[in-house]
């Protein structure tokens, strides 16, 4: 019985121990997501670029898109146009890939779905999804 219920505590410790890593990551990953609205908004390709993983795979409502250099090349936006994300969450499916969701107000306001994927340390966006909000 002993036994039965030190394992049992060394699993739980394991997992919220687990859990604890993927928040750390968390907030990471938010702050990559809005470093890539910035980095838009300015028409910073390169700051995009970095962001973005070399087989990207873009689904929007025109159609699916395979090219990262088509989804970084960003106009920069009209002045005063602020990058406005709300509503993040982040799912992790192991301590290497995880899902995020979240939405935008303003003028190009949008609900994303990104998958992101950590190689050799560093996190970049590998499929991406975004659809216009709804209106009200």
């Amino acid at each position: 019985m002993k036994t039965t219920l030190t394992i049992g505590l060394a699993g739980m410790l394991l997992v919220l121990g687990a859990a604890q890593a993927f928040a750390d990551d968390t907030e990471d990953l938010i702050a990559l997501d809005r470093q890539w609205g910035e980095a838009g908004a300015k028409g910073d390709t390169a700051a995009i670029a970095k962001l973005l993983a070399d087989d990207l795979v873009s689904v929007a409502e025109t159609g699916v898109r395979g090219k990262k250099e088509e989804l970084a090349a960003a106009e920069p936006a009209p002045a005063g146009t602020k990058y406005e994300p709300t509503d993040f969450k982040v799912t992790f499916l192991d301590e290497n890939t995880a899902i995020m969701t979240h939405s935008t107000t303003g003028d190009d306001a949008h609900v994303s779905l990104h998958v992101w994927s950590k190689e050799s340390g560093a996190w970049q966006v590998v499929a991406t999804s975004t659809t216009p909000a709804a209106s009200d």
